[in-house]
C-alpha cells in the first residue's frame, strides 16, 4: 500500500510539474499576450462547437499574419504562444481526470500522461529532423501545437463525458 501510494505521489507530482512548467514557461499566467489569446481560444471554441478541432492553430495563424519580421521566427513563436493556451486547457482537463478518478486511475493517468509527454516530444523531434534546418524550430512547434491540442480537446470531451458540471445548490446571490 505504502508502495502505490508513494509511487502514485511520484506520478503525480510528476504530471503536475510537467503539465504546470511547460504552460508556463512559455508566458507568466498574467501575461496579457496569454489573456488575449486565451480569450480568442474561448471565442473560437463557443463558436465551434462541434468541431473544436477547428479552433487548432486559430491563435498562431492570427499571431502569424500580425508578425512582422522573419515568417520562421514567427511560426515558432507564434506556435509557442498559442501551445501555451491548449496547454493551460490541458493543466486543467488532466486535474479534473485526476480529481474524477480513484487512487488506482488517478495512478494509471498521471502514467499515461507522463508517457504521454515523452511520445509527443520524441514526435516532434523526430518530424522536425525530417526537415531542412531552417524549418526544424517552427515544424518542432506547430507539432507540439497539434499534439497538446488534441491531448486537451480528447481529455476535455472525457472529462465532460463523465463529470456534468456541477451547480451549487444555492447559488451565491448579488447584494445590491
Amino acid at each position: 500500500m505504502m508502495v502505490t501510494m508513494t509511487r502514485f505521489g511520484i506520478l503525480a507530482f510528476g504530471l503536475a510539474a510537467i503539465a504546470a512548467g511547460s504552460a508556463w514557461s512559455q508566458s507568466p499566467p498574467s501575461s496579457p499576450v496569454l489573456s488575449a489569446d486565451r480569450m480568442q481560444m474561448v471565442s473560437c471554441l463557443s463558436q465551434s462547437d462541434t468541431a473544436a478541432s477547428a479552433c487548432i492553430g486559430s491563435v498562431a495563424v492570427t499571431c502569424v499574419r500580425a508578425a512582422s519580421g522573419d515568417r520562421r521566427v514567427a511560426e515558432a513563436d507564434c506556435a509557442r504562444r498559442e501551445e501555451a493556451v491548449w496547454r493551460e486547457r490541458l493543466t486543467f482537463a488532466s486535474l479534473a481526470v485526476m480529481r474524477n478518478a480513484d487512487s488506482g486511475a488517478r495512478g494509471q493517468f498521471a502514467a499515461l500522461q507522463v508517457t504521454w509527454e515523452g511520445y509527443a516530444a520524441q514526435k516532434c523531434a523526430f518530424y522536425g529532423s525530417m526537415q531542412p534546418s531552417v524549418r526544424v524550430a517552427g515544424m518542432q512547434a506547430g507539432c507540439m501545437l497539434r499534439e497538446v491540442a488534441s491531448r486537451s480537446l480528447e481529455l476535455e470531451r472525457m472529462v465532460g463525458q463523465r463529470s456534468p458540471v456541477r451547480r451549487p445548490s444555492n447559488p451565491p446571490s448579488i447584494i445590491r
